[in-house]
């Protein structure tokens, strides 16, 4: 079991429902045979607010800053709160994630049930329910059509006649007072029409088909008795005259073939699934979810629970996030609440940048675009936002957003977080057209912003203030979140400066901008080490850290940064793992979904397989339900993570996603002319291998090992010549080559290699 998952139960919720998505259309499938649900998305469905008029806090930034370098940290926050509370004419709040609708279909059971299974196929994103009435065998089969935007069902019985069901769509049960819908039909089609008080409205066409049987309906559904097979094509609009959608809709419809949909559907899918294959040994007996899951429950995790949900991160993000739409968001693109946790929003102090950590790695260039189309639309807003709240030049992102991007956010660092994965793309990729049109110009602003924003101190180095390191708080007088140095916002802004020298000179443009970017470089605050020897998360001797906490901010520059390794800075590196042990022991029970995903990922920077996989195992056995989403904590109240909604904790996709970059982690490190070889490898994971994964030199890396016969082998498959260093830090005995030059062997773990566009590099290693 691997690239698929299988379900022995159906469901009653619906975040504990199959997902299946094109990347813009998202359905939730509950498997009831007798009566299947799905809920239906649409990624640009949010319940948008009125606009509001947002006035500047920037004439009181002067005296917040006064306050926080007297230490008076509670003050400048009661100064700031009320100046952002003056500063709105009406609350601004985030508009929220919508369902767009809910499907029925109900179909006559004649006998009771046997042998019910429910298949998600990753390879080829198609649900398949089965069961069987004495001897007839039934099956529903779901996909949602990668091009052309439709969701395809086919029912099917092994008996001629057989199929007597009906279709209906409507509101949910909590839409009352959020919205109102009408439904009409005919033999052929329902049409669904939502209206919201602000005006905006969407809806939903359902085509139902019989091969043979009688079709009839009533005001609710579309029925069909005795049909030999029957299908159901449904295509849905947001925010078009309903009329005009409908009429074009239906057209549509009349003319869906399901065998061609499927055909053409699957074949586009297998190229972007097929970009990676993993195996790490894992048995390929098929067992359930609920097998799966019980087996990780009370020891740690199976080789073939971590190889389904590495997978499963890869099925989601290309079900979630497609070029020409938006980014995947607190839930991809799958939600059943009107009014959803955290408003289902793009989180940027964490939550969307985990989303799209193991991307790039995995050659999903394409479902990475959304990411920057979508901060790119809002470059307006953050202008604004930089100038409201500081006075400033250049770009503020907020904390969190939707349809806007106007907030007075005090946070200075989810720009430059962003701007991270916008200079990724092009190590990973070498489109220097992408560099030029949007790295840089978009770096550019962040730096533009800390040019106005920065102080400097009696001794010539800049001062972060205000500052803030998500969401946590230093242990000290006259606490508040609100005050000085953070770690992480030092360390994203020594990142922006760093890229954008070194796109520079990449792009061999030399002018006064390079030599300002490396003056304030060289302003930098330095980190520091507590008195325990852990990495410290706010420069200041009196901000003490706070360890019971989930955010593990300050540990940037290891991860998802590379400033600091083993061996750039040994004395840092130690301390980070310090600083991360002392958030697993004490405070473990302080964690969420997300961040045991994130700890993970540190681990697996930091070179321990053991303690990435128990971060992984804790994450399994405490938040993942049984259709392998990842939910925010423990519902069981187990003390295994925090304790927060009242044991009803909400769906949250970062943890899967960052599940899948975690394992890509404890498999391959890379930074710029450099890639380590199996780092953190999980010591179950003796043999194996992995192909297609991409790196920052702009190569792709397979890597086949056993460990018990001491042999790895590494090909490399560049798309731009380069010399770059491979390390092996289990250390090598032996080492050949094909397709490449060896320039240098160092110390038995460090190879310097030239390897050249077109040509594909083989390293046999003895280890």
């Amino acid at each position: 079991m691997s690239d698929y998952m299988i379900k022995e139960m159906p469901v009653a919720k619906w975040d504990e429902a199959v997902p299946l998505g094109n990347g813009k259309i998202g359905a939730l499938l509950f498997g009831g045979i007798f009566r299947e649900k799905i809920v239906l998305n649409h990624e640009r469905l949010y319940n948008k607010s009125e606009p509001v008029e947002i006035g500047a806090i920037s004439h009181n930034m002067e005296a917040i800053r006064k306050l926080i370098l007297e230490g008076q940290y509670s003050k400048a926050e009661q100064l700031y709160k009320k100046s952002v509370d003056d500063s709105y004419e009406s609350k601004k709040g985030i508009d929220p994630y919508q369902p767009l609708g809910f499907m029925y279909i109900g179909q006559e059971i004649k006998k009771v049930f046997s042998d019910y299974i429910f298949k998600l196929d990753f390879k080829k994103a198609l649900a398949e329910i089965s069961w069987k009435e004495d001897e007839v065998l039934l099956k529903r089969s779901t996909f949602i059509s990668y091009d052309e935007d439709v969701i395809c069902v086919c029912i099917e019985a092994s008996e001629e006649g057989y199929i007597t069901a009906r279709v209906n769509i409507e509101g949910g049960s909590e839409s009352k007072g959020v919205m109102e819908y009408t439904l009409d039909t005919d033999d052929d089609f329902l049409v669904y029409k939502v209206k919201y008080p602000n005006g905006s409205n969407h809806g939903a066409v359902a085509y139902i088909k019989g091969i043979n049987g009688i079709k009839t309906h009533d005001e609710k559904n579309i029925r069909i008795r005795k049909s030999d097979k029957t299908y159901i094509f449904v295509k849905t609009y947001v925010n078009e005259d309903d009329n005009k959608a409908v009429s074009r809709i239906k057209k549509q419809l009349l003319k869906c073939d399901y065998e061609k949909l499927k055909r053409s559907h699957t074949k586009k899918w297998k190229q972007l699934y097929g970009s990676v294959a993993l195996d790490i040994g894992q048995s390929r007996k098929a067992k359930s979810n609920e097998q799966l899951l019980k087996e990780a429950y009370n020891q740690k995790a199976s080789k073939e629970i971590i190889h389904t949900l590495f997978n499963y991160g890869r099925y989601l993000l290309i079900s979630s996030s497609k070029k020409g739409g938006l980014p995947a968001n607190l839930q991809g693109i799958w939600n059943g609440d009107y009014n959803p946790a955290w408003s289902s929003d793009f989180h940027l102090d964490e939550n969307i940048q985990m989303n799209y950590w193991a991307a790039l790695s995995c050659g999903l260039n394409d479902c990475t675009m959304p990411f920057y189309d979508y901060f790119e639309q809002f470059i307006e807003d953050y202008r604004q936002n930089a100038k409201r709240v500081y006075g400033a030049k250049g770009i503020l992102l907020p904390l969190a957003q939707t349809t806007d991007g106007k907030f007075n956010s005090h946070w200075i660092s989810a720009s430059g977080w962003i701007a991270q994965h916008y200079f990724d793309y092009w190590l990973y990729t070498a489109d220097d057209d992408f560099l030029v049109n949007r790295a840089i110009p978009f770096m550019k602003q962040v730096v533009q912003f800390y040019e106005d924003y920065l102080i400097m101190d009696n001794s010539g180095t800049y001062v972060f203030v205000p500052s803030y390191s998500p969401e946590n708080t230093p242990v000290c007088e006259n606490r508040s979140s609100i005050c000085v140095n953070a770690t992480m916002d030092v360390a994203i802004a020594k990142e922006v400066l760093t890229n954008l020298i070194y796109a520079y000179k990449h792009l061999d443009i030399t002018d006064d901008d390079s030599e300002k970017w490396q003056d304030m470089l060289s302003k930098m605050p330095e980190y520091m080490i507590n008195e325990d020897g852990a990495f410290k998360e706010w420069l200041h001797e009196d901000l003490k850290d706070n360890y019971y906490h989930r955010h593990q901010s300050h540990i940037y520059p290891l991860f998802p940064g590379y400033e600091i390794t083993k061996q750039t800075s040994l004395e840092y590196y130690e301390a980070i793992k310090k600083a991360v042990d002392k958030r697993l022991l004490v405070g473990f029970s302080e964690q969420t979904g997300w961040s045991y995903a994130h700890m993970a990922n540190i681990y697996a920077r930091l070179e321990n397989g053991y303690k990435a996989s128990m971060c992984l195992s804790n994450l399994i056995k405490s938040c993942v339900k049984s259709n392998l989403f990842t939910f925010h904590n423990d519902w069981r109240g187990q003390g295994v993570t925090a304790d927060w909604f009242g044991g009803n904790p909400p769906f949250q996709i970062d943890a899967n996603f960052g599940f899948t970059a975690a394992v890509l982690e404890m498999l391959v490190f890379s930074k710029p002319a450099y890639i380590r070889i199996l780092p953190a490898l999980d010591e179950k994971w003796e043999k194996g291998s992995v192909k297609g994964i991409k790196t920052r030199c702009a190569c792709s890396v397979d890597i086949k090992w056993d460990i018990v016969k001491k042999r790895i082998t590494v090909t490399l498959n560049p798309i731009k010549s380069s010399i770059l260093t491979l390390e092996i830090p289990m250390g090598f005995s032996d080492i050949s080559n094909s397709g490449c030059k060896i320039i240098n062997k160092r110390d038995k773990k460090y190879v310097d290699i030239e390897i050249a566009t077109g040509t594909t590099a083989v390293i046999e290693v003895s280890i």
